[in-house]
């Protein structure tokens, strides 16, 4: 089902809003990328009221381009339009949309379309898990999260979004999409557990595409690929190889060699590009990056 892209929400392209005229030289007068975001909140209103039309609570300090709701009743709100850029993933972000480090010229601001997609994000003190909610662990590895799942009509949603930005910047490749705790490691964790594989393969319809993103989700996985790598991360845990789930100091260091090793910057987080290396290498190796699972 395609839905009608509602536009009642639109932010003024005037001072003092959170919106840029058009792309600028530092990215070839073009986006370079999609960063996907939660809204940490239950519903598409409060997207609105937060970044949405002429007096959002959030005015001249951040936007997106898009809200997409977890209904087709709900639907995909428009803030600004994708010629111009939205203010998103600025604040404290270290990574550019190809995880090289940023500057003030490369901000998602300037850089890359953003998409809010409505999720409250983990469980915590007022948020009780669901039974189906997805297990996955921060950047660090050091906290474990049951994440709400994305619903199918919102992936739909998604979907439609993605083949809207991508008709109208086909440079865009499916290498270029990635969520906020990617550029932003230490200060964001979302999109943790975002079905990134299912959401691209229907924006550029083809299902070769591949996952790089679920095998990797927990620190158990994590720990999985970095022995399967060929680093030593201890004696502990059930197998003696230092493969238990808990993030430590081996862990930390082994995914510094990776990163190193690999022309990634060196900063223990584990992000989407480190994800694409690692699975990258796996697979040269003859390993399937799902058996970690």
């Amino acid at each position: 089902m395609k839905v009608q892209i509602n536009e009642k929400f639109m932010i003024p392209l005037t001072a003092g809003n959170a919106v840029g005229k058009g792309w600028t030289s530092a990215t070839q007068h073009r986006p370079m990328g999609v960063t996907w975001h939660w809204t940490a909140s239950w519903d598409l209103q409060g997207c609105r009221d937060t970044i949405g039309g002429s007096h959002p609570a959030q005015q001249g300090i951040a936007s997106a381009h898009y809200g997409v709701g977890r209904s087709f009743s709900e639907g995909i709100d428009r803030y600004v339009s994708l010629d111009n850029r939205s203010w998103h993933a600025g604040k404290n972000q270290l990574l550019r949309w190809d995880g090289q480090p940023s500057n003030d010229r490369t901000k998602g601001a300037r850089a890359t379309i953003g998409v809010e997609t409505v999720n409250i994000g983990y469980a915590r003190d007022g948020v009780k898990a669901g039974a189906d909610w997805i297990k996955a662990h921060s950047p660090n590895g050091k906290q474990a999260m049951l994440i709400q799942p994305w619903t199918e009509e919102q992936i739909a949603m998604m979907i439609q979004a993605g083949r809207e930005i991508v008709e109208r910047w086909p440079a865009i490749t499916w290498q270029d999409h990635h969520g906020h705790h990617d550029v932003c490691p230490g200060y964001k964790v979302d999109v943790a557990g975002f079905p990134f594989a299912r959401v691209l393969r229907g924006i550029y319809e083809d299902p070769g595409i591949p996952d790089i993103w679920s095998p990797f989700w927990t620190a158990t996985q994590r720990q999985r690929a970095l022995v399967k790598l060929g680093y030593d991360l201890g004696r502990f845990g059930p197998n003696g190889d230092g493969v238990d789930g808990d993030w430590g100091r081996a862990s930390d260091v082994a995914l510094s060699a990776f990163q190193k090793q690999n022309d990634l910057v060196v900063n223990g987080y584990w992000t989407t590009f480190v994800s694409r290396a690692a699975w990258n290498v796996l697979v040269a190796r003859g390993i399937d990056p799902d058996s970690l699972i």
